[in-house]
């Protein structure tokens, strides 16, 4: 995303080793980030073009609502990390994103680890509350592109359990609940992080 001049490169070495996708972000602060409908493609329209060329399927992370949309969620560096206080306007920027690139991204990630405070405007994590999100992300998208695959968000692997933090397992399982114990309409492919830290997956 941020360095054009070896995202060829790397894209082509993904190829060499036999990987058929890549996971890439799009933060929606980066697109439509300096007021409501004013949008900058030009980023990510590279990055859909190369890795089309590369013919390498894309699963695009969203989100990180701009500051117009989530005002207050900074995390450290002064960068917006939350949901939209107003999820429309939330649902208006994916239609808009999805409808752009539908036949060119076949996958779709909604939010990154909802079960740290940080990553959810610093507020408790709230698998319920990602749960009606993802339910109507996945809506909105499946209307645009029924063939494209809704992904949830992969969690953080933590065993902190306070207002900063929910056990990944325990995220999940509440999110199912609130889900009625079922996916159907709601993801396609539940998200999974698995970076190992200390204790490597085997």
């Amino acid at each position: 995303w941020w360095r054009p001049e070896t995202a060829d490169r790397d894209l082509g070495l993904t190829k060499e080793m036999g990987f058929t996708w890549v996971k890439q972000g799009f933060a929606w602060r980066d697109i439509e980030g300096a007021r409501k409908g004013t949008f900058d493609w030009s980023n990510a329209d590279r990055v859909v073009s190369l890795a089309n060329s590369k013919q390498i399927e894309i699963l695009a992370r969203i989100d990180n609502a701009p500051e117009w949309a989530a005002p207050g969620c900074f995390n450290a560096a002064k960068k917006t990390m939350g949901p939209a206080k107003n999820t429309q306007d939330w649902l208006a920027f994916l239609k808009t994103f999805v409808t752009r690139y539908k036949g060119r991204i076949r996958a779709y990630e909604i939010w990154n680890e909802p079960n740290l405070s940080r990553e959810w405007c610093n507020r408790p994590p709230n698998p319920a509350e990602y749960a009606a999100l993802l339910k109507t992300s996945y809506q909105t998208i499946k209307a645009i592109d029924p063939n494209a695959l809704v992904v949830s968000a992969g969690m953080t692997p933590t065993t902190q359990n306070n207002d900063e933090a929910m056990p990944d397992a325990t995220f999940i399982e509440k999110m199912y609940a609130a889900m009625g114990n079922k996916s159907d309409g709601y993801f396609d492919a539940l998200g999974v992080h698995a970076p190992g830290f200390k204790a490597p997956p085997e």
